[in-house]
């Protein structure tokens, strides 16, 4: 028996205005989702100038890019619609459907306005959103209602004498003590691509304009290697990018590859191609992969059969890399000029690059002297590493030897008073080293704790976590080898 079917109007609820807000977004991260609209309306092959302003209360967002008209604005403003079925898109656009820009919005705060002004035309357009107004209204076809206002150019708005643009103004803001470095530094590694292409973000708060740019690094010579690479199907995936070995070690997690997609940061520090542990902690790069999806708010990739072709290509072509970086960090080999040499010789003919010149490194031990003498006439304000000991090794049940350093660092950004890197695996000849890593400046160490104490302390959290979290040890069991640990370190027994 046929019992019928019927159709039912699917409108979500304008609450869903208020909750798309609750996400896990920070200040910085939804200002970049405003920013990637704005280079969506890049006028032709124009350069684009952008500028966040974070005085009165408010977060401005203001380009000058080609405006919306009344029609195209009607759609921006929907839920959910295909932006691309009423305007033409360059190639590589970064959002789609409008929800990026209300969903940062309403992140930010509960109240946002968008002025606009096509190319052409001497009006201005203006709709403004109250989420909480919105929050109270009844589910139905006229609950998304939204009054588009038209008049002539405003010169005393957001948009001032602007020919052109579009300007994002939220107020009511959930976060009032947004922190203008931590945006620029956001804004400059999201963007880096159009930075350097010669497009232009700024932010203006009380203490005047400031300029996002591109985040450098400091590699050993040599070490940078351009990537430009094809897997899958008919090498249908290509990577470019580079990646380089840093001078430095980091064990605040901020290593491994950013990767881009259409010129936009949608991965920060990934270590998806290679085993994250103290030794490859140098490796940086950064990676654009057009063709892959990233997820709804573009803070990630999309797990997918295209994503683990690039997973498995990608970890086979950094093996040279990562051999590079765990003998640089060997023995202290990165104060060694001639075995660096040797190292960063290999390095660049395993990816075809040009040789070393005959000079690099001849210097080193020159250069080092000439710093030594230096720090002797200046505080090292740039060095945080303090200390950097051999600790006494654990034997661990199985015969295999865990080597232990201890190292003393001042502002490093950990936020505990102590942690460690651990790197080992199951086979059995492979070497097992635990570095144990100490704020000093933590508050807990403030009431001047002995030295010797700190070190034990510290070395002997480490030892617990890594047997119970990296070697599958019973909790029970690690404690009591814990305090082996400590009865002999204290003790002196050998």
């Amino acid at each position: 028996m046929n019992m019928g079917r019927r159709t039912v109007k699917n409108y979500p609820s304008p609450r869903l205005m208020e909750t798309i807000g609750a996400t896990n977004l920070n200040p910085s991260e939804a200002i970049g989702e405003l920013v990637a609209n704005s280079f969506d309306a890049r006028p032709d092959d124009s350069k684009l100038h952008i500028v966040v302003d974070l005085r009165d209360g408010m977060i401005k967002v203001i380009d000058d890019g080609k405006g919306m008209t009344d029609d195209v604005l009607e759609k921006a403003v929907c839920i959910a619609e295909d932006m691309s079925r009423y305007l033409e898109r360059g190639k590589g656009a970064k959002g789609h459907f409008g929800m990026g820009f209300k969903t940062s919005c309403s992140t930010l705060g509960g109240f946002y306005e968008i002025f606009t002004r096509p190319l052409e035309n001497n009006y201005e357009y203006h709709v403004a959103f109250d989420i909480r107004e919105y929050a109270r209204r009844s589910s139905g076809t006229d609950a998304w209602d939204v009054v588009i206002e038209d008049r002539i150019a405003d010169e005393t708005g957001p948009l001032g004498k602007m020919d052109h643009g579009t300007a994002f103004v939220i107020s009511r803001l959930k976060d009032d003590n947004i922190t203008v470095s931590a945006v620029l530094d956001y804004l400059g590694e999201a963007f880096k691509g159009h930075l350097e292409a010669g497009d232009e973000i700024a932010i203006v708060d009380v203490n005047g304009m400031h300029y996002a740019e591109p985040r450098t690094y400091n590699f050993f010579e040599g070490t940078l290697i351009e990537i430009d690479t094809s897997c899958g199907p008919e090498d249908a995936y290509h990577i470019t990018g580079w990646v380089g070995i840093d001078q430095q070690t980091h064990n605040n997690g901020n290593y491994g590859f950013n990767i881009y997609r259409n010129k936009q940061l949608v991965q920060t520090w990934d270590k998806t191609w290679f085993r994250a542990h103290l030794m490859t902690s140098r490796i940086i790069g950064e990676v654009n992969m057009d063709f892959l999806d990233a997820t709804f708010y573009k803070q990630g990739l999309q797990q997918s059969e295209v994503w683990e072709i690039v997973r498995a290509h990608m970890t086979e072509y950094l093996r040279g890399v990562v051999k590079a970086s765990r003998s640089i960090s060997r023995e202290h080999n990165h104060e060694k000029p001639a075995v660096l040499k040797k190292i960063v010789t290999e390095l660049r003919e395993t990816y075809d690059e040009d040789p070393l010149d005959s000079g690099t490194y001849s210097d080193l031990k020159g250069d080092q002297k000439r710093k030594r003498e230096e720090s002797k006439e200046k505080p090292r304000v740039t060095d945080k590493v303090k200390t950097v000991v051999s600790e006494r090794n654990l034997i661990l049940k199985d015969g295999r030897t865990v080597s232990i350093d201890y190292v003393e660092e001042s502002g490093s950004g950990l936020d505990t008073p102590f942690d460690y890197i651990f790197e080992g695996d199951d086979e059995e000849d492979s070497p097992l080293e635990l570095q144990v890593f100490v704020l000093t400046d933590h508050p807990l160490w403030q009431k001047r704790h002995d030295s010797e104490l700190r070190k034990i302390l510290a070395t002997s959290d480490a030892i617990y976590r890594v047997l119970v979290e990296k070697l599958d040890c019973d909790a029970s069991e690690a404690l009591k080898v814990r305090n082996e640990w400590v009865r002999k370190r204290t003790s002196g027994e050998e």
